[in-house]
């Protein structure tokens, strides 16, 4: 018995052993297919993980070097002009990269111009596609990408790339985004060139216009004042005759109508060279106390007329001598005080002069009708008067007090006026200018008024006959005889043969101007004086006179008093 269950016992131990080493087998083949699976699991991921990681570096360096090319071409683009060679070399880099087979750049500046290709990598065919709300458009294949660009908000060009494969989502976003801001940069340095040529071309025709305004002021400024010399000259000769009491009435008609004359074409003629930037100031030392007697001496026949009460007041602490332009000082207290003149019927009015802070003080009132609240905002508009209707009271150009708000400008002055309608209005000008503390010499002057002129021998150069006969009876009149020629030429042959004293030369003339003669004349040694007589008054035909060779211009109409004091400074000097 006892054997027998000795022996259960151990079979019972043997197939529990064996049981458990079964059930130790089984778990080591599941713990080893496990350790499998994981083990294959591990080298799937690190497998994909190098692929991204691959691709992600080739993306890097995709995105890097179009990073590097953006940076380098918007560098050049700044500094240069879009050129087809640089045009072309900026696709020519974009071709070296290795997922691009192709890469074509169409372009146009201008609307009117036809679309230029420039090619890079391998030669094919482009789809064509036609820009739509978006500008990035991908062909159906995804392989073919075009980026479009405008100018004006006109479609000037795209930018075309064909690609080796299809990119994936990610990287065709970043395709976009580089090529979207390349082709920006490109738009942007045709927008820079459009706007440079835009404005190169504004800048001719503006500069065109001036030329041609200039020339037309110049050419109207000769026309109008040639004949004013004439009449004029005329009418100043003639006071010198033995004539009538009806033809002196007359005589002072013709005068005081060609004074008008005069005074219209000025102020036509100053706007419009002030208003085409021809104004030019003659600085130079001046006394204010002369100005305000040569203001006196015009005005007061005119204020007697009228019966009108002309008062000036000159501050105890106005400077002798002043630097500054005293023909434009004196054209703005003209109109001035022949505007307060032209609206006062009765009472008086007044010029007052003094000095503030280093500016000389011009204030001019007067007891007219004044000006109406609504129309002294537009009181230095050119072409502008109180009343503009064909029944108004008073003529004029309306150009006066334009004039002198350019001049009083020009002269980086104040203007300013007060008025009441019925009462009056005054006027305020400061212009600042330069205190001279004069060193008094005499001694030219003295020379110069003491100089006759009935021996000097003068050639006028004059191709009018009007102007022959004048400037002929004015120098008579000033006891010399004077030789002329008709033109340039005829000054060169005459000069040639004969010594004279001074020359007057005109400006404009047929077959030689006195320009070209002047010019002549200098280059053969010529030193005598040659003084201008032009109808010419701009800055540039003064400057053209100087330039030429002349060494001093008396503009048209002139009087034989101011020809006089020409003759006599330049005879003084070289006689």
């Amino acid at each position: 018995m006892d054997v027998d269950k000795t022996i259960e016992l151990l079979n019972r131990k043997i197939k529990r052993e064996k049981a458990a080493r079964k059930a130790a087998e089984g778990l080591l083949e599941r713990k080893s297919h496990e350790l499998y699976m994981a083990k294959q699991l591990v080298e799937d991921t690190l497998f994909t993980v190098q692929e991204k990681a691959e691709k992600d570096v080739v993306l890097l360096e995709f995105k890097s070097y179009l990073d590097s090319i953006l940076l380098d071409y918007n560098q050049r683009l700044l500094k240069e002009q879009p050129t087809q060679m640089l045009l072309q070399s900026l696709i020519n880099d974009l071709g070296c990269l290795n997922s691009i087979q192709s890469v074509c750049l169409s372009f146009s500046s201008n609307a009117n111009e036809t679309l230029t290709q420039l090619y890079a990598g391998k030669h094919q065919e482009f789809e064509t596609l036609s820009q739509a709300s978006y500008p990035v458009q991908w062909n159906e294949s995804l392989t073919q990408i075009t980026v479009f660009f405008e100018l004006e908000n006109i479609e000037s060009g795209a930018i075309q790339l064909i690609f080796n494969t299809s990119p994936n989502t990610m990287w065709r976003d970043t395709i976009e985004k580089q090529f979207s801001l390349i082709s920006e940069m490109i738009n942007a340095a045709f927008e820079r060139k459009y706007l440079l040529d835009k404005t190169l071309k504004e800048k001719k025709r503006a500069e065109s216009s001036e030329r041609a305004t200039r020339d037309f002021v110049a050419m109207i400024n000769h026309e109008l004042r040639t004949p004013l010399n004439g009449l004029l000259g005329s009418a100043e000769l003639m006071e010198d005759t033995e004539i009538t009491d009806y033809q002196k009435k007359l005589l002072e008609t013709i005068h005081q109508s060609g004074q008008m004359l005069r005074i219209i074409i000025n102020d036509l003629l100053d706007f419009s060279k002030m208003s085409a930037g021809m104004l030019e100031l003659k600085m130079a030392n001046f006394k204010p106390c002369i100005l305000v007697k040569t203001i006196e001496q015009i005005f007061t026949p005119q204020m007697a007329e009228k019966c009108l009460r002309f008062d000036i007041h000159i501050a105890d602490n106005l400077p002798q001598t002043l630097m500054g332009d005293i023909d434009r000082v004196q054209q703005i207290l003209v109109n001035l005080i022949g505007n307060a003149f032209k609206f006062t019927k009765s009472g008086h009015i007044s010029l007052k002069v003094g000095w503030q802070k280093n500016a000389l003080v011009l204030i001019v009132s007067d007891t007219g009708c004044g000006i109406p609240q609504d129309k002294q905002k537009l009181l230095f508009e050119p072409f502008t008067q109180v009343d503009n209707s064909s029944q108004r009271q008073f003529e004029g150009t309306g150009l006066g007090l334009s004039i002198c708000k350019l001049l009083v400008d020009a002269m980086s002055g104040e203007l300013s006026f007060k008025s009441e309608l019925g009462e009056g209005s005054e006027f305020q000008v400061k212009l600042p200018l330069e205190v001279v503390c004069e060193q008094r010499t005499h001694s030219s002057e003295d020379n110069q008024l003491s100089f006759s002129i009935e021996n000097l021998s003068i050639l006028a150069v004059e191709d009018i006959k009007m102007n022959q006969v004048i400037l002929n009876m004015m120098l008579k009149k000033l006891g010399i005889t004077p030789d002329f020629a008709n033109d340039g030429m005829e000054a060169l042959t005459y000069l040639q043969e004969h010594d004279v004293d001074i020359v007057l030369m005109d400006c404009r003339m047929p077959i030689l101007d006195g320009f070209e003669t002047t010019k002549r004349l200098r280059k053969q040694g010529y030193k005598k004086p040659i003084l201008a007589l032009t109808a010419g008054t701009t800055s540039m035909e003064v400057e053209a006179c100087i330039e030429a060779g002349m060494d001093d211009t008396l503009s048209k109409p002139y009087k034989a008093i101011e020809l006089e004091a020409m003759l006599k400074l330049w005879g003084s000097k070289y006689v």
